[in-house]
């Protein structure tokens, strides 16, 4: 009798499985760092120290037959991995942590999770639940946040005519507490240059006005960009086969370098520093 109760249970469990794709996907890291005064979140190393880490995730999606597709999942890791964007080693978390839940029907896509979604002008807080999707050349999306204190709803609306592209971002709350909202229009050139405009205003700031322009030759792009709080930005790239190599600058000499190298198979060959005596070299493994 419980053999055929495992038996019954198995084919049970079988038949759930079949109905729903299971992906397995996340990246292993091994390097040394030095990172004397990290961001938040960022692992302290004041001289150059080996470091580990890896980070998986395990995504579980399917589809109902009104033609509704959901999915979910959960990640987990150990460590710590090299952050190129925020130029930091952010530790990685042993628990298993839920990722939000993804409801698509329609051309609309919700994702429910509590303080999952970035707020779309202010990625310093987050939403609970976010609404994305399309109507006739109009893109959309709102971000809700249902915390009973210091709650932030924002939205964006974003399209393109010919060569132009425009946006515009708003919150209700900004990381000041004020209602907050941008512009931004881009427009194409030619093959080799773009430019750009934006307006911030900054919530209760001073706004903002920044030009940009961005010039492609070849393996080699430029970019540049100027604002009338006296801030400049300019930065260069270079990408050709298996390498990539960036640096950036602005008006205060605060100075990035990155540069990577496609071993293939998923491997890469990471150097990355910037002014404040971060460095991080290694190999990172996508599986």
């Amino acid at each position: 009798m419980k053999r055929i109760l495992l038996t019954t249970t198995s084919l049970v469990l079988a038949a759930g499985v079949a109905q729903a794709d299971v992906t397995f996907s996340g990246k292993g890291e091994a390097g040394v760092f030095q990172d004397a005064a990290p961001k938040d979140g960022g692992v302290t190393a004041a001289d150059m120290t080996v470091y580990t880490g890896y980070d998986m995730n395990v995504a579980v999606s399917g589809a109902s037959d009104n033609g509704m597709t959901f999915s979910a999942g959960f990640d987990m890791g150990a460590g710590s991995l090299h952050d190129g964007g925020d130029k930091e080693n952010n530790l990685q978390l042993d628990d298993v942590a839920l990722s939000a839940v993804t409801i698509g029907y329609a051309g609309v896509t919700i994702v429910v999770g509590q303080d999952k979604s970035d707020d779309l002008y202010d990625d310093g807080q987050n939403g609970d639940i976010a609404i994305s999707g399309a109507f006739g050349g109009l893109n959309f999306a709102a971000v809700l946040d249902t915390d009973s204190a210091e709650t932030s709803n924002s939205f964006s609306l974003s399209g393109s005519a010919a060569d132009m592209t425009w946006s515009l971002v708003s919150t209700d709350t900004d990381t000041g507490g004020d209602a907050a909202a941008k512009v931004t229009v881009g427009y194409t050139v030619s093959d080799a240059l773009s430019l750009s405009f934006k307006h911030d205003n900054k919530g209760a700031s001073d706004a903002v006005n920044t030009l940009g322009a961005t010039y492609a030759m070849g393996s080699l792009t430029l970019g540049l960009s100027g604002a009338d709080d006296d801030t400049t930005d300019f930065s260069v790239g270079y990408a050709a086969g298996p390498m990539s190599v960036t640096y950036a600058t602005d008006e205060s000499d605060n100075w990035e370098f990155d540069a990577a190298y496609d071993l293939g198979g998923g491997a890469t060959a990471f150097a990355s520093m910037d002014h404040a005596d971060y460095t991080a070299v290694g190999l990172s493994f996508a599986f």
